[in-house]
């Protein structure tokens, strides 16, 4: 079923779109030079899940956060076990050999969801998950027990300057594992604030605002940033999972790139996105973002452990045997075209995975429990 919100609809498309055009080293590379991915695009699902919270002193807690535990949590760590089993598969395949399981470790690694949330590197990007979900859990306390004294802009405030903090702290320190979590809460909260002021008014007057203008503003002011710093992870971490890899001296880059990413995105929306509202394969990617965040770097290797079957049958020039079994990140670039065969297989491969499970598995199964209620029904009448 297609998402009520066109407009976020689409601007959700585009993150995940780019979360997979980073990870084929910028196949499209849409404004990258001047809006690099990694500097907004996990700040912007933040942003977009705050857009659509509503709890407030009424909200039901416990049903709140049952809500966000399955829809989050249940299925990040269904899909973590899924991972270790797949990674552990494609490794015989690539060895040609079968390999130790190494239970113990894989369940050492499970303990990562309260840390970076990275459990394997085949499905690295799902750390965003447990993120997200402590996040909304903080933050609907937070309006819960303090909605009478709540004031956006006010708290606003105080997310900001503990953002600004949690990067100076990171960027000087080494964290450890287990203030990985409490501190990404804190750097992500101002977004989660942002999406809710957005809702609440900011959308309406930059809807009576010149787009294009706009755009062209923000656009001016991350290319002046390319003269200062030009390199992407003066922006932002190189991992946020791990708050580590940032190099810029100014402890507040993260928080400007990452508004100034997203307000020129939802005004590239405003401007051009209509013809794209009601787009199926737009609606598809959109509703499956989470699988797509989960499943795309383990089509990467699916699609990988293809090209290493067919090497042996005729020689692939440029296909690296040794990194392609010592790295899950592996992409062939013998030719650079490539990198859009990658980026198709990591978007539309999770896509067509769920399409399938929905058809053939999930379909099924509920038709047969829709039947099994019908005597049930009958009798109680």
């Amino acid at each position: 079923m297609a998402k009520a919100n066109k407009k976020f609809m689409l601007l959700s498309a585009i993150g995940i779109i780019m979360v997979v055009d980073s990870h084929t080293w910028g196949a499209m590379s849409i404004f990258a030079n001047y809006f690099p991915f990694n500097s907004f695009f996990m700040p912007m699902f933040v942003f977009i899940s705050g857009y659509f919270n509503k709890v407030d002193r009424n909200t039901n807690l416990w049903k709140y956060t049952k809500r966000k535990f399955m829809t989050l949590m249940v299925p990040y760590l269904v899909v973590s076990v899924l991972a270790l089993i797949i990674e552990w598969l494609i490794l015989c395949c690539k060895t040609e050999a079968m390999q130790p399981f190494m239970l113990d470790y894989k369940l050492h690694a499970l303990l990562n969801t309260f840390t970076s949330g990275e459990i394997t590197t085949i499905a690295l990007p799902m750390w965003f998950a447990p993120m997200l979900f402590a996040v909304q859990i903080v933050y609907g306390l937070m309006r819960k027990f303090l909605s009478n004294h709540w004031n956006s802009i006010a708290f606003l405030i105080p997310f900001t300057i503990l953002h600004i903090l949690v990067v100076w702290y990171a960027k000087d320190h080494e964290v450890s594992d287990y203030l990985l979590l409490p501190l990404k809460v804190l750097f992500f909260m101002p977004f989660m604030e942002m999406g809710v002021i957005y809702r609440n008014g900011l959308e309406e007057k930059l809807q009576k605002a010149n787009h294009l203008l706009l755009m062209t503003v923000l656009l001016l002011i991350n290319t002046v940033r390319v003269f200062f710093m030009p390199n992407e992870y003066d922006l932002a971490f190189d991992s946020m999972a791990t708050l580590t890899g940032f190099t810029s001296p100014y402890a507040v880059t993260p928080l400007i790139s990452a508004v100034v990413g997203m307000l020129f995105w939802i005004e590239v929306v405003d401007l051009i996105g209509k013809p794209f509202y009601n787009s199926k394969v737009i609606n598809a990617v959109s509703e499956n973002t989470f699988y797509i965040m989960s499943f795309h770097v383990i089509f990467f290797n699916l699609f990988n452990c293809l090209l290493f079957g067919i090497n042996k049958l005729v020689t692939i020039p440029g296909f690296d045997i040794s990194t392609f079994q010592d790295s899950n990140w592996y992409r062939w670039e013998y030719v650079s075209q490539f990198k859009f065969v990658y980026f198709l297989v990591g978007l539309l491969g999770p896509v067509g995975l769920i399409k399938l499970y929905d058809r053939f598995i999930k379909a099924p199964i509920a038709k047969k429990f829709r039947k099994s209620d019908v005597p049930a029904k009958t009798a109680q009448k």
